[in-house]
């Protein structure tokens, strides 16, 4: 951690200029996009902050060419113009979002969610390790990729919802319990208290659904909600016998991946093991037998960490997209990646649109929009499994339109 606060004090002029540049570009994008500063893609901003500051910085370290920076900011600010502009597409029907959120969870589904959360809890104090080893290793197996798509809806769903049923002075007891479930079961996982950046991206979504107007809870709301998430982050970073430094390198380490294969004399080094087919859609390339793709050592982080350390210690950073493309699609072969990402934001369009039609899907459905959409940069392997979370949720309804259309009458002669 040292070595990169190093790396991160400029020496030269041109680093601060086209760091303050970036800055003021992810400032001002989203407003000159008709979108808050402070809007639902927040963590889409914020994420590539720390991957400019340490491209900026391997740039003034003379560990970056040009050829590299110019590939790394056309790829993560194309990206992010692409990601508001769709928000801001979404945006548009806020009105209809909003109701189906209010329509779901003052009948039986905010019950169904808070049961599942709770289920979900017990799962992860169960299933995730104690004792220091990696928390990512049982979502690695393929029974876990059953329970996946639930859980990606569910999550994001309940930190709306504990705003959403804040709002309802009939529910108001319900979003509390919410709340504390939510924040249990991320606890559960081992994560350094996540869920405190997820509630207040779930606040700045809701501000944005009401157009932006004050969302009208009490002093003693709020203060409840920030007193029980920073008591359970305190109590989360001590039994991680993590501090706030920790917390720190964490925010630094969103370009841990950009470190891994830019800074790399030979950035596909780590994927050179991994099929075409398996980096454009490993589960997709696992169903049908793909060998690389089957082989836990190709995988993204775990790959970069055996390049790295020799090992596979079963623990390395996200596929962030940039880094995901550096080392999966050079040269030419950049079209494949782009493909993948068209295809995602495409489908994540097609589906949400196809969801408007319905007010139960949209609620279901919206979150994990939001939730895939200002994920997806830091994490290419979630547009991959998103991609195939939004085919399931098109047959679904597709489906649902046939049966639901009404038997054609007999005729008689």
């Amino acid at each position: 951690m040292t070595a990169l606060l190093q790396l991160l004090i400029f020496k030269s002029t041109l680093a601060w200029l086209l760091m303050g540049a970036s800055l003021l570009v992810l400032l001002a994008l989203p407003r000159l996009l008709g979108l808050r500063a402070l809007n639902g893609m927040i963590n889409a901003q914020i994420t590539l902050f720390f991957n400019v500051l340490v491209m900026v910085g391997g740039m003034d370290a003379e560990l970056i060419d040009a050829g590299r920076m110019t590939h790394f900011f056309v790829l993560e600010f194309g990206f992010l113009l692409a990601v508001l502009l769709l928000y801001r597409w979404v945006l548009k029907y806020r009105a209809i979002v909003m109701a189906a959120l209010r329509r779901f969870f003052s009948g039986n589904g905010a019950y169904v969610l808070v049961g599942f959360m709770g289920a979900l809890t017990v799962f992860n104090f169960v299933e995730a390790p104690s004792d220091g080893s990696s928390r990512i290793e049982y979502m690695t197996e393929a029974w876990f990729s059953l329970l996946k798509p639930a859980i990606q809806i569910a999550t994001p769903l309940s930190y709306l919802g504990v705003f959403v049923l804040l709002l309802d002075p009939a529910r108001k007891w319900l979003g509390y319990v919410l709340l504390v479930l939510a924040i249990l079961s991320n606890i559960a996982t081992g994560s350094k208290a996540s869920f405190l950046l997820a509630l207040f991206f779930a606040y700045l979504a809701i501000r944005d659904l009401t157009a932006g107007q004050k969302i009208s809870l009490s002093r003693l709301e709020r203060t409840v909600i920030v007193g029980v998430a920073a008591l359970a982050g305190i109590i989360a970073l001590s039994n991680l016998a993590v501090d706030a430094s920790d917390v720190l390198d964490r925010f630094f380490l969103y370009g841990e991946a950009n470190i891994l294969t830019y800074f790399s004399p030979d950035p596909t080094a780590a994927c050179s093991n991994v099929s075409l087919f398996a980096s454009m859609h490993r589960g997709l390339a696992r169903f049908l037998g793909d060998p690389s793709a089957r082989d836990l050592d190709t995988l993204f982080g775990f790959a970069l960490m055996i390049q790295e350390l020799g090992a596979n210690t079963l623990t390395g950073p996200n596929a962030r997209l940039s880094a995901y493309f550096a080392c999966n699609f050079p040269d030419g072969k950049i079209v494949f990646g782009l493909a993948v990402v068209a295809l995602y934001l495409l489908m994540m369009r097609t589906t949400f649109k196809t969801a408007l039609r319905r007010p139960l899907a949209i609620a279901l459905v919206y979150p994990f929009v939001l939730s895939s959409l200002f994920g997806a940069s830091q994490d290419f392997l979630t547009i991959m499994q998103d991609i195939t979370i939004m085919t399931g949720l098109l047959i679904a309804f597709g489906i649902a339109s046939i049966a639901s259309r009404p038997a054609s009458r007999s005729r008689h002669a």
